[in-house]
């Protein structure tokens, strides 16, 4: 006799038993997560080992050992399986199952891979833009797949984060390319001048938790640096910090904004970024490229613009905020549209979150009804989707994004593009991979699993074939 069992009140499905222990171990097979790691990439990016073969080798041939796709394919894992280092590498890689399993997937015959030395003399010559172009054809296969379609902003636009991060800071001049900053006490004098390098960062939104790199714009010193004893000098004249981090991010952004056209001329997209960005270049680069944005506001932005919402929001708030409340916690929403700022037409969503000690505002060139300003202000917090999703797990939980992998800065700038494309490859294993979401207990403990099992799994050629005909 069959028992009916109903789920209790309230749910649809019944709560799962707890995955046991023995359950976990067999998701941790080697096999299965090896065949998992080129399962994603044969899937979402069939065409990257075929690339990595055609990347343009700046090395002198007669003096050639390895192939260029095998020095960047070792790279690539080397990142996905979280080794710190260049040296970190190397040992890793120096091990049979390794080297064998890396020809595996190059199909070719390998009796040694490359040294860290061999790795990065050759990066001190390539061309980071062979690698721009295979991060171009990553992103346009994600965007075709209708797998993210419902990620996009009010069904059409795709949502574009755009942000800055500091990569290395030194004590003293690195390179000509350095960017630089003074700290001065309350007497005004100098007490550090920090040498840094930066980078400017466009990332496609697919998902609340998939953030990808699609277009790079490093932050380059092109007036040159003083001597420090000048650097030091209270007589040296230099704009605050801000404003020469707003200039310099912004001034970058041209140079991002035209690189992202040119490599996507018809993409609908929608700029999203931090309260550095609201200016009138902004919304003229958005106008001039037929795109929409959403960007983060806040008081001292552009003042005559802040002080006429609030001027507005004073007289109608009363009136027409509306309530929402989400798990204990209260969303109070309001909105204002056409405002003018020259010849910009400018829209306002406001958040009042409970749960947090300012209000979340965002302007924006799309009009804004009461049914969709909640979904615009979600989009609008989106923007710290490329800090948790992207830099900080790049900097601080496997990629070692601040670490020098070469002291050479046309070397980093690789090294920087390897690092995104192993990225985006991991965040979809992790999207994807059962074993992942309920057997490892971070994303270290899951790329270590991974690296353990290149080293002691090996991979047939029927292994090959099967996850290529998938």
């Amino acid at each position: 006799m069959k028992l009916n069992v109903k789920a209790p009140f309230g749910n649809t499905k019944l709560k799962k038993a707890p995955i046991t222990r023995a359950e976990k171990r067999a998701m941790l097979k080697k096999k299965t997560l090896a065949r998992e790691l080129l399962t994603i990439i044969h899937s979402y990016f069939p065409f990257l080992i075929k690339n990595l073969k055609h990347v343009k080798d700046p090395r002198n041939g007669k003096y050639i050992s390895y192939d260029i796709s095998i020095l960047l394919l070792e790279r690539i894992l080397s990142a996905i399986f979280s080794n710190s280092s260049m040296r970190g590498q190397t040992n890793t890689f120096n091990d049979e199952n390794m080297i064998k399993n890396v020809g595996a997937i190059l199909k070719v015959e390998l009796e040694e891979l490359p040294h860290h030395d061999t790795i990065n003399n050759c990066f001190k010559l390539l061309e980071p833009s062979e690698l721009e172009k295979i991060i171009k054809k990553m992103a346009n296969a994600l965007i075709r797949r209708n797998t993210f379609n419902d990620s996009r902003v009010r069904g059409k636009y795709w949502q574009i984060l755009v942000d800055g991060t500091t990569l290395s800071s030194f004590s003293h001049k690195h390179c000509d390319k350095c960017l630089f900053r003074r700290y001065k006490n309350k007497k005004g004098d100098v007490t550090k001048v920090e040498f840094y390098h930066c980078v400017l960062e466009a990332k496609l939104v697919l998902h609340e938790n998939l953030v990808f790199s699609i277009c790079t714009e490093f932050i380059e010193n092109v007036d040159g640096i003083p001597d420090e004893a000048i650097l030091y000098s209270r007589d040296f004249d230099e704009p605050s910090y801000e404003k020469k981090k707003q200039g310099c991010e912004i001034k970058a952004f041209y140079d991002l904004s035209a690189k992202l056209k040119a490599m996507f001329p018809k993409l609908p997209i929608c700029i999203t970024a931090d309260a550095l960005y609201p200016c009138k270049q902004t919304f003229q680069i958005c106008k001039d490229n037929n795109w929409r944005f959403i960007l983060r506001f806040k008081q001292g932005c552009i003042p005559t613009l802040y002080n006429s919402y609030q001027s507005y929001r004073l007289a109608l708030y009363e009136s027409q905020v509306f309530r929402k409340t989400v798990n204990g916690t209260t969303m109070d929403y309001f909105y204002a549209n056409r405002f003018t700022y020259d010849d910009f037409t400018i829209n306002f969503a406001e958040c009042q979150d409970s749960s947090a000690d300012y209000p979340f505002l965002f302007i924006t060139d799309l009009p804004i009804k009461r049914d969709n300003c909640e979904d615009t202000i979600m989009c609008g917090r989106r923007r710290w989707r490329i800090e948790n999703e992207n830099f900080k797990v790049q900097k601080h939980h496997g990629y070692y994004l601040k670490h020098m992998f070469s002291h050479n800065y046309n070397a980093m700038r690789v090294h920087y593009y390897l690092i995104q494309i192993a990225h985006s490859i991991s965040q979809l294993l992790e999207y994807k991979s059962k074993a992942y979401k309920t057997a490892c207990s971070s994303k270290v403990h899951f790329h270590e699993k991974l690296r353990d099992a290149f080293k002691f799994y090996l991979l047939t050629s029927d292994d090959i074939l099967s996850i290529e005909a998938l």
